[in-house]
Parts: structure tokens; sequence; C-alpha cells
């Protein structure tokens, strides 16, 4: 099982996070992961998303 290696873990959560903002599509990770590959998965979606950038007047 996916849970009892950390680095199989690890490796499909960011494979699932960079899909998920690639789709824009971060709320479906709950729907079709484990809670916990969904919540690693999540933050690495959240550390890919494009930073804004800052205006100045």
């Amino acid at each position: 099982m996916v849970e009892d290696d950390p680095q199989k873990l690890f490796t499909e959560a960011c494979l699932h996070g960079l899909k998920a903002r690639l789709c824009e599509d971060v709320d479906s990770l709950d729907s079709y992961l484990p809670p916990q590959v969904a919540a690693m998965a999540r933050k690495v979606a959240e550390a890919l998303e494009a930073p804004e950038l800052a205006t100045t007047s």
C-alpha cells in the first residue's frame, strides 16, 4: 500500500498536486485520493501556484 512507504506517498502526492494545479482542479483531490495523500497533494498544488507580481505605483 502507498501508506506503507513514505517515498511512494510523497511521489504520489507530488504527481497528483502537479496534475491538479495544471488542470486548475485542486478541489477534486479529495474526491478520489485517500485523505493523507489528498492533503499532501493540496500542499504541493498550493506551492506550485504562481505568485502574483507586485505592482509599483
